[in-house]
């Protein structure tokens, strides 16, 4: 039966279905809180319409295979959820099925190669992360990105909510809070005085290792707050834990790496991030945590402290840019990363532009040279010119730069109209008294001959064709006796 897909959905379904048509593998990028799981049942579904054979879905959490086959069915789907540390599949048409790679960043694993061992059909890879290295890593075992789905995108759409983010008053890093209680209490106290101050209703909470989550529980509960912690030991309670987290019976729910990737809990309005990573891909999971909408939700709180540890460069913006080289500063307070991303974004990508036409500008005097063209600086410090001031910014003309091309002289890109005409005026004079060329003039000064400049076109000809080379006070009595 399924449900009506997004519009971006749609486009990216259809993206994939064409891929497959081709024989190609493709890679769909989309953030959390995207659509996933309902994204990859639909590509399942019309594909199994036209091939009839079962489909595949390969995870490696639990709460993503229980999702994700409660969706499949949804869809009126033949296949299974599997989990990727299966040592041994039991499934049909091994050869020939769909496969679904979800949180497909780890498809370079060997879990995942594992998988691949026993399941030989065509393959989806979906993967949230928006790290280019890892699309890279993708593309190196045989996916090809097809379609990307933008998180600022979605969220200006009106899909998520917007971020906004408080950095805490305390200064804190992941070996001071292993190391200082008070560091500790600090931070949690800091922690729940923001909670309430922005009137949040529940709270996920990021930490280091499980001694430390723990001990950070322990101080909220101290502090009257209703708290939980689980960490990858904590199976026996976990699913209780999450359905109280989830009904509203708990209000801060601490994990060590646990709920990074395929956890759904929309009202989560508020992300705590006191862990370090390097990693975007891991900073921007534990931050769409908290961005799906919710009835009630207009925002989500992104509480971060500043840490000082000097390993950690990531900042709540850098989730949300778009251009690879953007790099986003902290901001002291509460700031709109969405703004700040966009703010760096742009200069991203004017330093690009800047890069791309220095190069330009490089090869473009690299090919006048071959061409024997006089690069202007050359020309006006050999000629003793002064170029005119700039009264306007009015570019040269294109009829301007090919005459002065016809003089031997290479105009640069920012060449002026008003110095084009004084410089052509300055060649044009010299051509009609019949003085040396400039392509003349910078041969002959190669060689020591200062006055080239003063040389009639015949007596550098004379020069260049003879004897420019033998000594200083010979060739002036030759060449002007």
């Amino acid at each position: 039966m399924g449900k009506e897909l997004r519009d971006y959905q749609e486009e990216a379904v259809k993206a994939c279905l064409d891929a497959l048509s081709k024989q190609v593998n493709p890679l769909l990028v989309a953030p959390t809180g995207a659509g996933k799981t309902v994204m990859a049942a639909a590509i399942m579904k019309r594909w199994q319409e036209i091939h009839n054979l079962p489909c595949y879905f390969f995870a490696h959490r639990a709460e993503l295979l229980d999702q994700a086959q409660a969706t499949m069915d949804s869809f009126g789907i033949n296949g299974k959820a599997f989990s990727v540390f299966q040592r041994s599949y039991e499934a049909e048409h091994k050869d020939t099925a769909l496969c679904i790679f979800d949180e497909a960043h780890h498809a370079v694993a060997n879990s995942w190669k594992n998988v691949q061992e026993h399941f030989k059909g065509q393959a989806v890879a979906i993967t949230a992360t928006p790290d280019r290295l890892d699309r890279v890593k993708l593309e190196s075992v045989g996916f090809t990105n097809v379609y990307s789905i933008l998180i600022r995108d979605l969220i200006n759409k009106g899909y998520l909510v917007k971020p906004l983010a408080q950095k805490l008053s305390v200064r804190v890093c992941d070996n001071i809070l292993e190391a200082y209680d008070d560091a500790l209490s600090n931070t949690a106290s800091n922690v729940i005085d923001e909670f309430y101050r922005y009137n949040r209703k529940r709270a996920i909470v990021f930490l280091p290792n499980v001694e430390t989550s723990s001990k950070f529980n322990a101080l909220l509960r101290e502090k009257g707050i209703r708290s939980a912690h689980l960490d990858g030991t904590s199976t026996k309670f976990r699913e209780m834990t999450v359905d109280q987290f989830k009904r509203g019976e708990i209000d801060f729910l601490c994990n060590v790496s646990l709920f990074t990737e395929g956890f759904d809990c929309p009202e989560i309005d508020c992300v705590v991030l006191l862990r370090e990573t390097k990693s975007r891909s891991l900073w921007s999971q534990m931050i769409g945590r908290g961005l799906r909408t919710a009835p009630g939700k207009t925002d989500c709180l992104i509480l971060d402290p500043l840490w000082v540890s000097g390993t950690h460069t990531l900042q709540p913006a850098d989730v949300f840019t778009t251009h690879e080289e953007a790099v986003c500063q902290p901001q002291v307070g509460l700031s709109d990363p969405l703004n700040e991303a966009e703010i760096q974004d742009s200069k991203a990508e004017e330093r690009l532009i800047k890069r791309l036409k220095a190069m330009e500008k490089l090869e473009a005097a690299a090919e006048a040279k071959e061409r024997g063209l006089i690069d202007l600086s050359t020309a006006v410090t050999m000629f003793g010119y002064v170029l005119p001031p700039i009264v306007d910014d009015k570019p040269a003309t294109i009829s301007q730069r090919n005459l002065l091309e016809r003089l031997q002289v290479y105009a640069p890109e920012e060449i002026t109209a008003c110095q084009a005409v004084y410089l052509i005026d300055k060649l044009l004079a010299r051509q009609r008294l019949g003085l040396a060329t400039a392509r003349q003039v910078r041969k002959l000064r190669q060689f020591g001959h200062d006055k080239a400049n003063q040389y009639t076109f015949d007596q550098a000809s004379h020069a260049i064709g003879s004897d420019w080379r033998v000594n200083k006070n010979a060739r002036y009595r030759k060449i002007f006796k």
